[in-house]
C-alpha cells in the first residue's frame, strides 16, 4: 500500500515537472507577444502623438498586464523626477526590479535593456527606427520560441512521465 502511494507521488511529481516546463515555453511566447504589443503602442505614441516618454509610459501602463504595468508606471514616475539619473539607468534599474522574473532569454532581456538607452535620447525618427528594429528582433524571437515550443512541449511532458516511471522502477 505504501509502495503504491510512493509510486503515485513520484509519477505525479515528475509528470507535474514536465507539464510546468512545457508551460514555461508558453509563458515565454506570451511575454514576447505582450512586449510586441507594448512596443507598437509606444511607437505610435512617439511617432503620431509626439508624446513625451513619461506620458507614453503612463498610457502603456494603463493597458499592460503585470509585471509590465508596474514597470512602465514606476519608470514614468521616476522619469518625471529624474534625480540626476539618465532614462537608460532608470529603465535598466526598473527592468531588474520588476521584470527579472520574466521567462524570456538573457539575450532578449539584454536587448530590452538596451532599448531604454535610446528612448527619449534621440530625435523622434531615430526612436521610431530603433523601435522598428527592436520589433523585428522580437518577431524573430517569437517565431523561434514558437518553433522550439512545438517540438519541446510534448517532449517535456512525456519525459516527465517517463522519468517518474523509471525512477519508480529503480526505487521500488
Amino acid at each position: 500500500m505504501l509502495k503504491g502511494v510512493g509510486i503515485l507521488c513520484i509519477l505525479a511529481g515528475s509528470t507535474g515537472i514536465g507539464v510546468v516546463m512545457a508551460k514555461e515555453l508558453d509563458l515565454r511566447i506570451r511575454e514576447l507577444l505582450t512586449l510586441q504589443q507594448m512596443i507598437l503602442f509606444i511607437r505610435g505614441e512617439i511617432r503620431y502623438m509626439r508624446q513625451p516618454l513619461t506620458d507614453t509610459f503612463f498610457h502603456v501602463s494603463g493597458s499592460a498586464p503585470e509585471p509590465f504595468r508596474q514597470f512602465f508606471s514606476c519608470t514614468a514616475k521616476e522619469l518625471e523626477q529624474r534625480r540626476g539619473r539618465t532614462a537608460g539607468e532608470i529603465w535598466r534599474r526598473n527592468q531588474k526590479e520588476y521584470l527579472s522574473g520574466l521567462h524570456i532569454s538573457r539575450q532578449e532581456a539584454s536587448e530590452f535593456g538596451k532599448l531604454g538607452d535610446v528612448l527619449g535620447y534621440l530625435d523622434v525618427e531615430m526612436q521610431v527606427d530603433t523601435l522598428d528594429h527592436y520589433l523585428e528582433q522580437l518577431k524573430l524571437s517569437t517565431a523561434h520560441a514558437m518553433e522550439a515550443a512545438k517540438g519541446k512541449r510534448k517532449l517535456y511532458q512525456y519525459m516527465g512521465a517517463l522519468s517518474g516511471a523509471a525512477l519508480s522502477v529503480l526505487i521500488f
